[in-house]
């Protein structure tokens, strides 16, 4: 970031300033002093200078070797050079004014690198408060609205249970959002998840438990093997969800939706494939930005979703992955490296 243009400008004028006060001192001295003794005055002004930055502490240098050539150096008031000698002393000094110039300009960008840096990670860091203080704020009363409506709901007969069916579905997508949110502001505030060895048959029963009213008019397909992950649970099952959910958002009514999850050697697997349209023009990893949503789209969502599979996926240390499918349709694959040697599957049963 370049500096404001009086603090520009009051560098300069102190170059010409220390260069003037050189000269008079100089000129003062000359009695007194040798021309090597006039030649470090001179340096001295190159480098309180060259404290302003590489523009004034060369403007110095130059300035200085033309005044003590013009008043010092035989012929005097001439900048005619008879000893060639003189020339190295011209050329230490704009040495020095450059280098010094230099290195004071690149200490001023990393302080202000620096500066940045840090102001955005507070910043950040009070967001995430906020999104995380607000969300818990908000969950308790839609717990609360959610509960009460699915029982009017489930008592009310005839036209009277449309609108009441709206409000439980708004309540549970406002649901899925904080839940998004929480679950994002977790993971990049550098919280570790809390990784356990859990089957992966049971971890993706639950999440599509949670999913049954979404997936009513899409026919889902899964091939689970009877193995282990080794994640956090809930992180897991929002990731699975997302994932899930997204595929019903983008495909037509009838479209089958695949989930599958195995081990490869140390790796858990898990895929997510539609036959919708597809992934959206542009780079593949662009849908995994905060807030994306395809052109057009018009459901509701706020893009937090595929963002929060990704920082799920990251904060394990494994990674993610989208793909259009030959044919029509989007694959999502997530890789969970394990931590550890996973137990024998009859051990984890006797334990729980």
């Amino acid at each position: 970031m370049p500096e404001p243009r009086h603090l520009q400008v009051r560098a300069y004028a102190v170059a010409l300033v220390t260069v003037a006060a050189a000269t008079a001192l100089g000129v003062v001295a000359t009695p007194y002093a040798s021309h090597a003794d006039q030649a470090m005055v001179y340096l001295l002004a190159v480098v309180v200078a060259a404290l302003g930055g590489r523009g004034p502490g060369l403007t110095a240098a130059v300035l200085s070797a033309a005044a003590f050539d013009f008043f010092f150096v035989e012929p005097i008031h001439t900048f005619a050079v008879t000893d060639r000698s003189f020339l190295i002393t011209f050329a230490v000094m704009l040495a020095i004014g450059i280098a010094i110039g230099s290195l004071v300009q690149r200490v001023r960008a990393a302080e202000a690198e620096s500066r940045d840096r840090a102001l955005q990670a507070r910043a950040e860091e009070l967001r995430s408060t906020l999104l995380s203080s607000v969300s818990h704020d908000l969950r308790t009363p839609l717990a609360v609205i959610t509960g009460m409506a699915t029982s009017l709901r489930d008592d009310a007969v005839g036209a009277q249970r449309e609108p009441l069916d709206t409000i439980v579905g708004e309540a549970q997508r406002l649901s899925r959002i904080l839940t998004n949110l929480l679950s994002i502001t977790k993971v990049e505030t550098g919280a570790e998840p809390r990784r356990e060895w859990v089957p992966l048959e049971e971890l993706v029963g639950s999440a599509l438990g949670r999913l049954e009213p979404e997936l009513a008019d899409h026919p889902v397909t899964v091939a689970v093997t009877d193995e282990l992950a080794h994640v956090d649970p809930i992180l897991f099952e929002q990731l699975l969800i997302n994932l899930v959910e997204n595929a019903a958002k983008h495909t037509p009514s009838g479209c089958a939706i695949e989930v599958r999850a195995a081990r490869e050697g140390k790796t858990a697997i898990v895929e997510v494939l539609d036959r919708g349209p597809g992934l959206p023009p542009g780079p593949a990893d662009q849908v995994f930005e905060k807030f994306f949503r395809a052109s057009g789209k018009r459901d509701g969502g706020v893009g937090l979703g595929l963002a929060v599979c990704r920082a799920v996926a990251l904060a394990h240390g494994g990674s993610i992955e989208a793909a259009s499918r030959a044919g029509g349709g989007a694959s999502f694959r997530v890789r969970f490296p394990d931590r550890g040697t996973p137990p024998d599957l009859d051990e984890l049963a006797r334990a729980s």
